[in-house]
């Protein structure tokens, strides 16, 4: 009997903590950035609101009992929107990292928030491997590279020439073929969701200049040459012709 008891208090308990499960969303701030957060909408009117960072107070309403009320560092930069429930702090600073959450009309809401401190991306620089990549080799590689330890989730483009910007990953294979041969720069850009950056464009290690078709310079050069020995005996017999009528000319006037 103690046994089968143990087993149910124990299923108790387990459908007591699935029953009410939160929802986590990552919310990232750059610091100065203004962060705003909203409740789940409820469907009858706010008449409580009780936000909280961690296990602390931040601020609290409650209709005709609390005065809308704000917490420690909080004070001074912080609104809530007593008709909505939402939540807007200015001025974010790296200590604001923390878990948020809010309660309505004396209900704690699951949605909670993680909200994280990033820093805006560092200049990118395109690296090519292997270093020894030049216009005979099979293919290459380029990486985007730069420090982004504290940049949260960065995306990133590549751009060939004065091309559009195409979103891609973060290493880019490059192959000896015709088409690359024609592009003379890479560049790639950086970004993430407060701040993006663009490298300085990088030599193509396989580009080649375009060379002209000798099979067309043939052609061409044939085509002249031809155009030369039909024309050569019309244009000296143009000139013996004028010469003559010139000749005769003077002739006559001589006469």
């Amino acid at each position: 009997m103690e046994t089968s008891a143990g087993f149910w208090l124990l299923a108790v308990l387990l459908l007591a903590a699935t029953s009410f499960s939160q929802d986590q969303t990552v919310k990232y701030f750059k610091v100065g950035d203004t962060l705003q957060l909203s409740p789940q909408p409820v469907s009858e009117q706010i008449y409580n609101v009780v936000w909280k960072y961690g296990k602390n107070l931040l601020a609290e309403w409650a209709k005709d009992q609390i005065p809308l009320t704000y917490y420690s560092k909080f004070k001074g930069r912080t609104t809530v929107n007593t008709d909505t429930g939402v939540l807007e702090i200015r001025d974010m600073t790296a200590a604001d990292t923390r878990l948020y959450s809010v309660e309505i009309n004396n209900q704690v809401q699951s949605q909670v928030y993680q909200i994280v401190e990033i820093e805006a991306v560092p200049q990118p620089e395109v690296k090519v491997t292997p270093l020894l990549c030049n216009s005979t080799s099979e293919s290459c590689k380029l990486v985007c590279d730069g420090v982004i330890n504290k940049a949260g989730p960065v995306e990133y483009f590549w751009k060939k020439d004065e091309g559009e910007w195409d979103q891609s990953g973060k290493e880019m294979e490059i192959l000896n073929d015709g088409e690359t041969q024609r592009v003379k720069t890479f560049s790639c850009r950086m970004k993430n969701l407060v701040s993006e950056s663009d490298s300085e464009p990088i030599d193509n290690p396989l580009y080649q200049e375009k060379t002209p078709d000798c099979g067309l310079c043939v052609t061409l050069s044939g085509a002249v040459m031809r155009s030369l020995a039909i024309l050569t005996p019309c244009w000296a017999a143009v000139c013996l012709w004028t010469k003559r009528k010139t000749l005769r000319k003077c002739t006559n006037t001589h006469s």
